[in-house]
């Protein structure tokens, strides 16, 4: 007997039979309760805006802001408003998005099973007008252009599996001209193919109940209710490879996100941006690894305390990982080690209700946050690099659309998302960019606009009920310290600690600091579900512009498109 208790008891500590165990358990909990639709929605998608504003004007905390969502998540939250106390119109809506999240529209459906395609084309012209101009001077980046061509499909099956894929084509007109005119996404002449812009672009499956759900793919991946970005996750890239599993009711949500970054290697500058050797399944894998705990108290406050840690290592997954109780600290990420390197980080986002229409949204990220007894924590336990962002958000249900308003301010430290650790043409900031050279998408996963940064910005939208109409306006001041986005493999921040003390670095922007004032409108129009126009135009004007004294610069940028999708006559 004795015996046979020590295999049971060696069998569960092998990290073979553990995985084993959960896969099994992982498969068995769906059969549990097989009625929940499983697709999923980011949070931009008009089902996911549309839940949250009607929830905010009920009063009410909105839908959870780890997204992608399912459309039983959605559905759970909107089922918390009375639709008696909602307008008229606002009412016929509420019931239209949940008979969609219960029987989404589709080309084919039964009761077992539904099937979608969408073809869109959306030709798009983009020119600047004013004075001389590089790619990073576009207010908008490659995410917000559109593709030529992009052929979806969309599938669901017995109501627990959900699947999609997308395949974007992207002209390349006119790349002589790209700082001044061009149409759809371009990269510079002599360039190849960027790795997000390998098919398939956007590709993922979901499946899970009415308590759970688990999500492997290609997507969108963002983290908290900024409306300049996020500080934490953000969707600043084009997609990220990510498995994300989380467990919900009413009071509590649990969100285990794992995130695979295989490209962070730059490229020197004026080489061509190419992916050869880039694409391996071998190491060094760097990954981020992230656990979220949300309370929603009385639909008025919804709390979220999130932890985790950036690695860099020759295996892509370590099964500490999965462990949703293990804190993980004292990797600060100031060294590397046999080819093993860890940053850890933390973060806590607050949602608060201050009357119907009103909310109040905080959040605070931590960058390698150490503890009184951490030997480099040294005599000033302040933390080395942090981030902030604050705002106010009011939403109006009129007779025909919703009118939001807000107000928010951010702030990042010098050194927040960097560590300047490195081997070679490896980066291990956290997490920089796919490439680190002149053609790519870079940004960071955190804050759109990077560390060493100030925002004040006022904004709001106008979405109409029936999507026919939609508008938006934002009004911006940005400071950027010399510590800033950059764009070039040779313009990468490097962190200097301050004289005597042995981490902790400056609070206040760096260097000569870059003044921007940003006017940015929008406004897109449906004649049909099948066709829209659409239109934004931007001004901006710097003072030290790019971080040199002096060097002022403004542009005029206008971006026109139409999207039209020939199989919304066969749905």
């Amino acid at each position: 007997m004795k015996k046979a208790d020590c295999m049971i008891e060696k069998f569960f500590k092998t990290p073979l039979s553990l995985m084993m165990l959960f896969s099994i358990l992982f498969l068995l909990v769906p059969l549990q309760d097989m009625h929940a639709n499983q697709r999923t929605y980011d949070h931009d998608d008009w089902e996911y805006v549309a839940v949250d504003m009607i929830t905010q004007v009920a009063g009410m905390t909105g839908p959870h802001d780890r997204t992608p969502v399912t459309a039983e998540m959605l559905s759970q939250s909107l089922s918390r408003v009375d639709p008696k106390t909602l307008p008229g119109k606002l009412q016929k809506l509420y019931a239209e998005l949940m008979s969609e999240f219960e029987e989404p529209t589709a080309v084919y459906s039964s009761p077992t099973m539904f099937f979608d395609v969408s073809t869109m084309i959306s030709p798009e012209v983009n020119l600047k007008i004013g004075d001389d101009a590089t790619r990073s001077d576009w207010y908008h980046g490659y995410q917000e252009r559109l593709p030529l061509i992009d052929l979806s499909f969309d599938f669901g099956w017995s109501e627990y599996v959900y699947g999609r894929i997308s395949l974007p084509y992207k002209l390349r007109i006119r790349e002589s001209d790209f700082n001044e005119f061009f149409f759809q996404n371009i990269f510079m002449a002599g360039t190849s193919e960027g790795y997000q812009r390998v098919m398939p672009f956007d590709a993922g499956v979901s499946l899970g109940s009415s308590f759970m759900n688990f999500y492997l793919g290609r997507g969108q991946l963002d983290m908290g209710r900024g409306e300049t970005g996020n500080l934490f996750v953000a969707d600043n890239f084009q997609y990220q490879d990510f498995a994300k599993l989380t467990f919900f009711n009413d009071f509590f949500s649990y969100d285990l996100t794992y995130t695979h970054f295989d490209q962070e290697n730059p490229v020197e500058a004026g080489q061509a941006n190419s992916i050869s050797d880039k694409t391996s399944f071998d190491g060094p894998h760097q990954s981020r690894i992230t656990h979220s705990y949300t309370f929603d108290i009385a639909d008025k406050v919804a709390l979220t305390i999130s932890e985790g840690a950036v690695l860099q290592t020759q295996d892509a997954l370590d099964i500490r990982m999965f462990n949703p109780f293990m804190f993980i600290h004292n990797w600060q990420g100031f060294e590397k080690d046999n080819g093993y390197w860890a940053n850890n980080y933390a973060g806590l986002d607050l949602s608060a209700v201050l009357s119907n229409g009103f909310r109040l949204n905080f959040q605070f990220v931590l960058d390698q946050f150490q503890l009184p007894n951490e030997k480099s924590s040294g005599a000033n336990l302040f933390p080395n690099a942090f981030g902030a962002l604050v705002n106010v958000t009011h939403v109006h249900a009129s007779s025909t659309a919703f009118w939001k308003n807000w107000f928010e301010v951010a702030y990042t430290s010098p050194y927040l998302y960097l560590n300047d650790i490195g081997e070679g043409n490896e980066n291990m900031d956290m997490i920089l960019g796919y490439y680190l050279t002149y053609g790519s998408d870079i940004s960071y996963t955190g804050y759109k606009h990077g560390p060493d940064s100030i925002v004040l910005a006022y904004g709001g939208n106008y979405d109409a009920y029936d999507q026919r109409l939609s508008f938006a306006y934002t009004l911006m001041y940005r400071l950027h310290g010399e510590r800033g986005i950059r764009y070039d493999a040779d313009d990468n921040q490097t962190p200097t600690s301050i004289s005597g003390s042995e981490h902790i670095f400056d609070f206040w922007p760096t260097g000569t600091l870059e003044h921007s004032f940003i006017i940015d409108l929008g406004i897109r129009y449906s004649f049909h579900p099948s066709f829209s126009v659409a239109t934004g135009i931007t001004y901006q004007y710097d003072v030290n512009h790019n971080n040199e004294d002096g060097d002022s610069w403004q542009n005029l940028q206008l971006t026109v498109s139409c999207s039209f999708d020939p199989m919304e006559f066969v749905k």
